[in-house]
């Protein structure tokens, strides 16, 4: 099976501070903020829509090696409370 999604992350930098934008959850464009903490930035995701129950998730972008970064959003499952990582998604330059 072959399918296609468009993905992207756009953040502006202010110092150790992101804001931005995230496409890629089908829910619509959803909001992003957080902080650098070394190689990653954390970001407090607000949907544009409910996703398990409410709108918000944490995404990670974290460099890979010399050209590579990988995104993970963990959401709260709604049936047990527990953070699950609803995607992790690895990118490479080449």
């Amino acid at each position: 099976m072959v399918f296609s999604r468009i993905i992207s992350a756009n953040l502006k930098a202010s110092g150790d501070n992101y804001t931005g934008s995230y496409v890629g959850a089908g829910t619509g464009t959803a909001g992003l903020g957080g902080k650098r903490n070394g190689d990653a930035i954390n970001l407090a995701i607000k949907w544009a829509k409910e996703v398990n129950g409410d709108r918000r998730a944490q995404m990670t972008i974290r460099k890979i090696g010399a050209s590579g970064m990988r995104l993970t959003t963990v959401d709260t499952d709604p049936a047990t409370g527990r953070s699950v990582v609803t995607s992790l998604i690895d990118l490479q330059r080449s």
